[in-house]
């Protein structure tokens, strides 16, 4: 909103100089964070563009988005780290190319795109945690910097090239095309198709398939594994993805665009643009992630970091229309610029504190990251030379330090019947599954291997604090060998249906109540009325223990009733495993691995309101797991 020529360099400048700072400043972030924001996707997608050079057809690696590999190679040979920095440099280049695009609108607009875009808080996680989203986001505004400067072919080939970063494309070339139809630009329509072109005759020569890009989509194959969840979860938490100021300033702008696209006509094709290229596919790229989860289709995981591909166009939107608005409304230089500089100042502050709210920074090392780096460090003590390592979870080729697309080192897994086992391990193999990405992306329930007998077990791991995930089950990581041994069990019942058949230190405040049954204990009013206290621990010779508690609850609606599983040394927890008991019939199930001298373990009930509640056929069996050579 700057009045004068020679003024709105200095404002552009400041803005770059603004966009550079808080990219430096993400940077540093990183720099001091000891925790990985994506521990799955994130390490994918650095592991790809790590080692591609040593394997060049993963730069054709549909799931690892080509265009990013190629671009974020270079950057992934410093590490995981390096491809943040890659990030950053993509972020503070599309804050670049958005200041250029609203060069006509003002510098306040062109100050307010880095505010808005670089401190929205997915876009910063997806900065920090190296993904594929701002890369995409980049492309897009470019495709709109061209677009505005009357490029139109230039454009449709930068277009073009956003299938091989995200899907997102799905929901913005078809807008681009829109566009170039409605401004009949019909030569450079087709130039939208240049990058599947170029792909298509370089799968042609590697994978011998024109179709390949189709083909092996590797969303297709996912289906509905992740479940499904309400039609609105990502508008119920868009000020997760975009931030209140941006998520309130753009549906300001929204509103507002009607009233410039009448009054504003000096710049209706920048309006139009704005509208068909960067609203739109906003608009766009929500309505089919939504559908997507909804229906439970393409493998759609719910993740409210997809939406951070729509981050620069929203703030580019908000920032042109909302600055337009402004020049609109004010008209004498100096009081514009007054109000321009406390509008500002109170923007950023009111981003900064936004994203401090919804994002810690630095990021630290938090339960999952801490119990994977444990079972990848389980994997480097066992690794011998010559042997292989198979996982379920892309982190232990990360952890471990092996070349995830070397077969004679490393193999991820991908389903396991009992008739490939001989086919696919020899002796000596090792097989990390893990609870989260092992029965759901794998396919391969862990009862399948903890019921085959070729497969030893090395090691389990059980996080810190116990959670469950997809599928329900109990998050945990177990290291396996393929080695022949004899697994079996023996039994102790503690109680049956509510009679006590062995000892054990345990407080149970019963109260007198009318029976209905056989087994019936009426809790009291305290806090924690159940109490399974100095539980016996494995011995070295046991290769673990399985705690098992089931019965029935009767509680009042709305009462809150958790079992609790913990394990002390010395009075420090290094377990703490909680899980909410419903109402009727329950079975809470623990694995419980050989634990450090001096351990305390208990199990207790947590009554959290502090109600009266009644239990039946509360039975407590402790399984003792043995193994030994064939």
């Amino acid at each position: 909103m700057m009045g004068t020529s020679d003024q709105r360099p200095k404002a552009e400048y400041a803005a770059m100089s603004i966009a550079s700072i808080l990219a430096i400043i993400l940077l540093m972030y990183r720099a001091a964070s000891d925790g990985l924001m994506e521990l799955g996707d994130g390490v994918n997608h650095y592991l790809i563009a790590r080692y591609a050079q040593e394997h060049p057809l993963m730069f054709m690696d549909l799931w690892g988005k080509p265009l990013f590999t190629l671009l974020a190679s270079p950057f992934a040979q410093a590490g995981h780290a390096g491809v943040a920095a890659f990030n950053t440099v993509v972020a503070m280049v599309t804050a670049w190319l958005a200041i250029g695009c609203l060069r006509h609108v003002g510098g306040s607009a062109q100050i307010a795109f880095p505010v808005l875009a670089l401190l929205a808080p997915q876009y910063v996680l997806t900065v920090l945690a190296g993904m594929t989203e701002p890369l995409f986001g980049l492309l897009t505004v470019l495709t709109i910097m061209l677009l505005l400067n009357e490029r139109p072919t230039l454009a449709a080939i930068v277009a073009s090239l956003t299938p091989f970063a995200r899907p997102e494309y799905v929901a913005f070339i078809p807008m681009v095309m829109f566009y170039l139809a409605l401004d009949k630009q019909w030569r450079s329509v087709p130039w939208t198709l240049l990058g599947l072109v170029v792909y298509a005759l370089m799968a042609l020569e590697f994978f011998g398939d024109p179709l390949h890009f189709w083909a092996s989509d590797p969303y297709s194959w996912a289906g509905d594994v992740y479940g499904s969840g309400p039609w609105d979860f990502f508008v119920s938490h868009a000020e997760e993805v975009y931030g209140r100021p941006l998520l309130v300033l753009g549906i300001l702008a929204l509103v507002l665009w009607p009233v410039l696209w009448r009054f504003d006509k000096g710049v209706h094709r920048e309006h139009r643009v704005m509208l068909l290229v960067a609203a739109l596919p906003v608009l766009g790229i929500v309505m089919v992630h939504s559908v997507l989860w909804w229906k439970g289709w393409r493998g759609s995981a719910g993740l409210l970091r997809v939406l951070a591909t729509t981050v620069p166009l929203a703030a580019l939107f908000t920032s042109h229309t909302l600055g337009r608005g402004a020049v609109l409304v004010f008209h004498d230089v100096r009081v514009k610029g007054a109000i321009a500089g406390a509008l500002l100042v109170a923007l950023t502050a009111w981003c900064i504190n936004d994203l401090s709210l919804n994002v810690d920074l630095p990021v630290r090392s938090g339960s999952d990251q801490q119990i994977l780096e444990q079972a990848a460090r389980s994997v480097k003590d066992h690794y011998q030379e010559g042997e292989r390592v198979f996982s379920t979870h892309p982190f232990m080729a990360f952890g471990a330090e092996l070349d995830p697309f070397d077969q004679s080192v490393y193999n991820p897994l991908w389903g396991l019947s009992p008739e490939e086992v001989e086919q696919r391990f020899v002796p000596g193999d090792l097989i990390l599954w893990d609870a989260q990405l092992g029965p759901n992306e794998s396919h391969i329930p862990l009862e399948r291997l903890l019921n085959d007998e070729r497969f030893a077990i090395l090691e389990i791991h059980e996080p810190r604090f116990g959670s469950r995930r997809m599928g329900g089950h109990v998050y945990e990581l177990i290291l396996f060998e393929r080695r022949d041994v004899k697994r079996w069990c023996e039994v102790d019942t503690f109680i049956v249906e509510g009679e006590w058949i062995k000892p054990l230190t345990a407080r149970v405040d019963t109260v007198v109540c009318e029976p209905t049954g056989s087994g019936r204990w009426c809790l009291g009013e305290g806090e924690f009325p159940f109490e399974l206290a100095d539980l016996p621990l494995p011995s070295m010779d046991r290769t673990y223990d399985e705690w098992s508690i089931s019965g029935e609850m009767h509680m009042d609606a709305g009462q809150a009733i958790n079992i609790v599983l913990t394990q002390d040394v010395h009075g420090e927890g290094i377990r703490y495993d909680e899980e909410v008991l419903p109402q009727g019939g329950f079975h809470f199930i623990r694995r419980v691995p050989r634990s450090p001298a001096k351990t305390d373990m208990k199990i207790y009930f947590w009554n959290i309101g502090k109600q009266s509640f009644a239990l039946e056929k509360v039975t407590v069996l402790r399984k003792r797991w043995y193994q030994s050579p064939r």
